[in-house]
């Protein structure tokens, strides 16, 4: 095809586009580009999704007088919200299982964190577990049940926290993991970090 002189090379594939094509284009690429940002999720992968507990747990927590840290295992029901399971703790003094009672709270819609560019609710996939911590097989002296609550703060795939309260163990000589009269001797507490197995 013949050109004249005042016209470039690559004028003539620009030529069939007016204004009107280029607003198109332009249209669709910023509709592409807030779908792809309103529908993205963030590299831990629980942006969307909401506080749940349900599973297997495995993390550490520290011994009864704060010197080491020891295993903890935990394996969880979650029925909205109410939560129910069992606690395995082979290498901690007082006791080597459980069983576990409690809620799980996410935190409020609308929270500090909530993502304003997309209007995601990070916070509602982060909440706190409250627990009490049961021991099994059951104890022997019944005057005074153990106490031992676990206040947990996180996410569905990471949580930590602590545990405190009283043992009520007959079998304890030291006083460190409680007594079976009715006044505790000695209050237990320590750290605790999970995460999701």
């Amino acid at each position: 095809m013949w050109k004249p002189h005042h016209q470039a090379l690559g004028d003539d594939i620009l030529a069939p586009m007016n204004k009107r094509t280029l607003y198109k284009l332009l249209l669709v690429t910023l509709a592409c580009l807030s779908i792809q940002g309103c529908g993205g999720d963030t590299s831990s992968g629980t942006l969307l999704h909401a506080f749940d507990v349900a599973g297997r747990w495995t993390g550490t927590m520290s011994n009864r007088d704060g010197t080491r840290l020891v295993s903890v295992s935990m394996t969880m029901d979650d029925v909205a919200g109410a939560i129910t399971g069992i606690i395995v703790t082979p290498d901690y003094e007082c006791v080597t299982s459980g069983l576990l009672s409690g809620l799980a709270t996410a935190y409020s819609d609308n929270s500090v964190g909530d993502d304003p560019l997309t209007f995601d609710s990070i916070m509602k996939s982060q909440g706190v577990l409250s627990l009490d911590w049961n021991p099994s097989p059951a104890e022997n002296a019944p005057d005074r049940v153990s106490q031992i609550k676990i206040a947990l703060t996180g996410s569905s795939s990471a949580l930590s926290g602590n545990y405190m309260g009283f043992w009520n163990l007959s079998a304890d000589d030291d006083g460190l993991c409680g007594s079976t009269t009715i006044t505790p001797t000695e209050q237990t507490e320590g750290v605790m970090t999970l995460s999701r197995s």
